[in-house]
């Protein structure tokens, strides 16, 4: 029997079953008011690296949670997972699949949190009594989204049509943070055309695998809605403001085109020439007006969910050819300024302290990269096309 989460179970976990059904302030107050947040609640303080702007947040309580002192699986075999049995946070949005379903819930171990539910002598040691370097507050809330509500199913293996309803509610959500209706997060841009207030940052990642910082093997992708903007994510628009154009916009015209993986038609998946470990990737939108999932039309939508099949795919064969563990990051570059790009971030090499200082050593070059990919992807996907 299939290991998954049922759906009458997740019904009975929901607050709603549908993101159109929930109230902004709803939302914030069923975050505020959850038991079992607050007693794994953030430290509520962000401290920046002046050397590089590197962003530092703290959750002491996060050392207490069974993924942290359990030792972390590799596979998607597990004999338990907590998820397929019900043990999980209110459900806010479901999407039916044509078998199983996709579901986005509140994360229990929040790396954001409300502000006014920060436990005070935290924020009193954090933002008055630390005798090093007063912090600034950060605040927001932390969620989870389940690609799959079946145990083995990811973006790699799913069908297109329900690959394709999980990015849509991921979509959705991220619009609907963004354009909350009220004043819980200040504002971060307008976007000019359709005049409308986007409030705070809302930054889209993916692990899997233990070696790339998964601490469950359902797979999942993680939201944080927050007051504060990654430095990955502040150097897009600061690239943009520098150059005149956004790094996505730079890419499709400066990198070479034998590191062009597949042109999918209104995005390129390629190899980045200054890539850092095998297998680095960017999917890149070629409309650098593009800042936001939401933003996509639906032909964009499809392209987008395709090639992130594929690339998945790609990376998991190849690595474990490589006799490697099969382990990513995925990040959503979205935000102020930012022209959208996906970057794939596979877990081919360990990190040295050549590393740590900004000096990356890397076991491979860019071109054999591409064309290893390349045929990967050609070899399994040529006959598919949208």
């Amino acid at each position: 029997m299939t290991q998954q989460l049922s759906l009458s179970a997740a019904k009975a976990l929901a607050i709603s079953e549908h993101l159109d059904q929930l109230q902004f302030r709803d939302l914030l107050r069923n975050i505020s008011e959850d038991p079992q947040l607050k007693q794994f609640a953030p430290d509520g303080v962000c401290h920046i690296d002046p050397r590089n702007g590197n962003l530092i947040i703290y959750n002491s309580a996060r050392a207490k949670r069974i993924h942290t002192t359990a030792k972390p699986t590799q596979t998607c075999q597990d004999d338990y997972c907590p998820i397929c049995d019900g043990k999980s946070a209110d459900i806010l949005d479901i999407a039916e699949h044509s078998e199983g379903f996709t579901f986005i819930n509140k994360n229990l171990y929040p790396i954001f949190y409300p502000i006014e539910q920060i436990p005070k002598e935290n924020a009193d040691y954090f933002l008055h009594q630390d005798p090093f370097h007063t912090g600034r507050a950060s605040y927001g809330f932390h969620l989870l989204q389940w690609t799959s509500s079946l145990h083995h199913r990811d973006w790699h293996n799913m069908p297109f049509e329900d690959a394709l309803i999980s990015f849509q509610r991921l979509a959705q959500l991220e619009k609907d943070l963004l354009h909350q209706p009220s004043d819980f997060m200040a504002s971060s841009e307008t976007q000019l055309k359709q005049q409308e207030v986007v409030s705070g940052y809302v930054s889209i990642i993916k692990n899997y695998g233990a070696s790339a910082g998964a601490s469950l093997v359902h797979g999942h992708q993680q939201i944080a809605y927050s007051n504060i903007l990654p430095q990955h994510f502040f150097n897009n628009l600061r690239f943009r403001q520098r150059h005149n154009k956004a790094f996505s916009q730079y890419m499709i015209e400066e990198n070479p085109k034998p590191l062009l993986i597949k042109d999918y038609g209104e995005m390129q998946l390629m190899v980045p020439y200054f890539m850092k470990r095998p297998l680095d990737m960017l999917l890149i939108v070629k409309n650098s007006e593009h800042r936001y999932l939401h933003q996509l039309t639906v032909q964009e939508q499809q392209q987008m969910v395709k090639a992130i099949q594929q690339t998945i795919a790609a990376i998991l064969t190849l690595m474990e050819q490589m006799g490697l563990p099969p382990a990513y990051n995925m990040i959503v570059n979205n935000g102020p300024g930012c022209g959208l790009y996906l970057e794939f971030l596979p877990k081919t090499q360990m990190m040295g302290g050549y590393e740590q200082i900004g000096l990356f050593v890397c076991q491979a070059n860019a071109a054999d990269s591409a064309q290893l990919l390349r045929e990967e992807i050609c070899k399994k996907h040529q006959q598919i096309s949208i």
